[in-house]
């Protein structure tokens, strides 16, 4: 990686001097290193002269601060660059670190959006001079998709007590929201409502919806509205989230709750399989919505973790070429649950007593395109039977549950010489702990442990997801991911929705401060999926309550806190069938030239603005942003960031 640069700074009335020490490069990166109200927005360069950096002199920014309001509609700020000495205007190059916010033009003009809150830093570089001003923008937004007339808008701004029984459902209080999902339905229970309020707030944004019932219990904002909210709430701003409605004339509420906002936009696709079909497999691409992928007993399924390769029950696929078959294996089993390397080009085999499973022993590494025998020092010709192994994301280690046992072990792994080594039992379980996964850090393994040693969702067995500390071997809980809070469930129908946590996979990048782990879960869904409409939650293969969950876990954990938040339904997959196993990969890498939106879709590791797009890029000169490659932590422009599997990621905030 290139030099970074390293700034101080000197505040004074309206002028910030920008100095930096022991400085070679001739190109300023006029980042804040936050990456905008998404964390994935463009950083701007400024090339100054040969020799020369932006610490020489100071320029006035004026005014150095501007709040302005809007709601719905652009407005403006003029911004002016003046001479320290003179006073005078300069011509300056004009640049923002938040762009979601808005744009500013060559004259300093800045112009918001107007639906989008938040906070932008403007920089101002005139030769070798630079200066920065900060523009605070407030959005207030008013909403009436339910065409509720003046007179009960009115009442509910009022609020009431009428209805004991209104509570909410779903989402859950203290969750974290991603950006880049679908809005979620919120869920409520009561008398069945005539109109809605809707009222969330944080520092930037003051949104006010009014709607109808369509259907009873449960009110949507439209995507354009809740992405609009998101971008406006920063990682230590609590969105507070308020519901009132209206019932025969009487109006309850409001009811609360309080969500956080992860920074980042999530990404990648689920692969998951329902039993629906004689055993399909589907393709959500997360915020759009589940398609089919392969049907005739494609399950028993696992994905390379940039997204290129599938190995299913009888050979594998290319997920670059709409899930083609590479190796056609029919009725072999051969490739069921194998541990596919991130980049997709071999899998390790697994070992398995599983009913009507194979076994296959000895354990192999195989070519995912061929099949053929790949030598693995290490693992061949020993007695090592890892079950469900999986790769660490950037392959470095593998872990597996050793020989369907009572314990969990992780190995090295060497991609060069293909050597396993180093083999470590990090946990032995009173339960059957399944289905591991190592997080970006390598630091941290997630699994279910289970009360059967076939370690599935069959009927009757019961699990929780939980966290192994390698360093430690200390199990941390997870109570608030798997519904629990002060020893007791919080899910709204208790007992009936515990220990249903099954099969965690996990998004191989940090996104927004977090890890986000997506899972097997047999609990309620608000009052879509509720002990009387499914009340056989146990049922193989057609329960319905059988669905996809994520929950955001905490990048830094904090000593004696559970690192995990309450569970989301992960939205766009099919409500009908019992759904499971749902494995998460990135987007297969694009080559430079090519369009992106993050760095993490490129091959070479860097998406940076070019014209009116974004593109991947070589490596360039300077630091990196967020989500782009990096060896080190100081490789990455925030002088907090982490560098997670190569990646720069922001910590998880306090």
């Amino acid at each position: 990686m290139s030099m970074k640069l390293s700034p101080w700074l000197c505040l004074g009335v309206g002028v910030i001097v920008l100095g930096c020490s022991t400085q070679p490069s001739a190109i300023f990166d006029t980042s804040n290193g936050d990456g905008g109200p998404d964390g994935d927005q463009p950083d701007s360069e400024v090339i100054l002269p040969p020799g020369n950096d932006a610490s020489s002199v100071a320029l006035i920014v004026t005014p150095p601060s501007a709040t302005l309001q809007a709601s719905g509609s652009p407005v403006t700020q003029q911004f002016q660059a003046l001479d320290p000495q003179t006073n005078n205007p300069l011509v300056a190059n004009w640049s923002m670190d938040n762009v979601g916010l808005g744009s500013i033009d060559a004259t300093g003009l800045f112009t918001a959006l107007g639906t989008v809150g938040g906070i932008a830093h403007i920089d101002a570089v005139a030769g070798t001079s630079k200066g920065s001003a900060i523009v605070n923008v407030n959005v207030t937004l008013t909403d009436n998709p339910g065409n509720v007339n003046a007179g009960n808008q009115a009442l509910l701004k009022g609020g009431g007590a009428a209805d004991p029984g209104f509570k909410w459902l779903y989402p859950y209080d203290a969750t974290v929201m991603p950006r880049g999902l679908k809005s979620p339905v919120m869920q409520f229970d009561g008398i069945a409502p005539d109109g809605l309020m809707i009222h969330m707030k944080a520092t930037n944004i003051d949104y006010t919806g009014f709607y109808g019932a369509s259907t009873p219990g449960q009110l949507q904002v439209a995507d354009v509205m809740w992405k609009q909210v998101l971008a406006s709430v920063t990682a230590s701003d609590p969105l507070t989230v308020q519901m009132t409605k209206l019932s025969g004339g009487k109006v309850t509420g409001p009811i609360t709750r309080t969500w956080s906002v992860a920074q980042g936009t999530m990404r990648g696709n689920v692969f998951y399989n329902t039993y629906s079909n004689g055993g399909e497999m589907f393709k959500l691409k997360v915020g759009g919505t589940a398609q089919s992928l392969l049907t005739n007993c494609k399950v028993c399924h696992s994905a390379s973790a940039n997204g290129n390769v599938l190995a299913s029950t009888d050979g594998t696929y290319d997920l670059t070429k709409n899930a083609a078959p590479l190796i056609n294996a029919p009725g072999s089993r051969a490739y069921s649950f194998a541990a596919v390397y991130p980049d997709g080009t071999f899998l390790l085999t697994t070992y398995t007593t599983s009913p009507g499973s194979a076994g296959i022993s000895p354990v192999e590494l195989r070519d995912s395109k061929t099949g053929n025998k790949i030598s693995a020092p290490g693992m061949d010709g020993t007695a090592i039977q890892p079950a469900m192994p999986a790769f660490s994301p950037d392959g470095t280690k593998i872990v597996f549950n050793d020989g369907n046992s009572q314990t969990l072990s992780v190995m090295d792994f060497d991609v060069k010489t293909k050597k396993f080594s180093n083999k470590v039992t990090v946990l032995t379980s009173q339960k059957w702990p399944g289905w591991p996964q190592l997080t970006p850090d390598n630091k941290y393994v997630l699994f279910h442990d289970d009360s059967s040693q076939e370690m599935g969702t069959r009927s009757g067995q019961l699990a929780n997801v939980r966290m192994l500390e390698i360093a430690t071997k200390k199990v941390v809980a997870l109570d608030a991911l798997n519904g629990i809070s002060g020893g007791k469930p919080y899910m709204p129908y208790g007992s009936n929705e515990i220990d249903m946590n099954y099969e965690p996979t996990i998004l191989p990048i940090a996104v927004g401060g977090y890890y986000w782990v997506v899972f097997t879960s047999r609990r309620c869904y608000g009052n879509t999926l509720t002990p009387s409409l499914d009340p056989d939650a146990f049922a193989y293969g057609t329960a319905r309550r059988k669905k996809l969950w994520l929950a955001a876990l905490d990048v830094t954990p904090q000593p004696n806190k559970d690192p995990s938040h309450p569970a989301l339904y992960l939205p766009g997959q099919d409500l009908q069938p019992g759904n499971m196993r749902g494995f998460w990969s990135l987007d297969p890498c694009k080559p430079n030239g090519t369009a992106c939106n993050e760095a993490d879709e490129c091959c070479g590791g860097f998406c940076r603005q070019s014209g009116n797009m974004k593109v991947c890029v070589p490596p360039p000169t300077g630091c990196s942003n967020e989500f782009e490659a990096c060896t080190t932590a100081g490789d990455c422009c925030s002088g907090t960031a982490l560098c997670i599997n190569g990646h720069c990621a922001t910590p998880t905030p306090n």
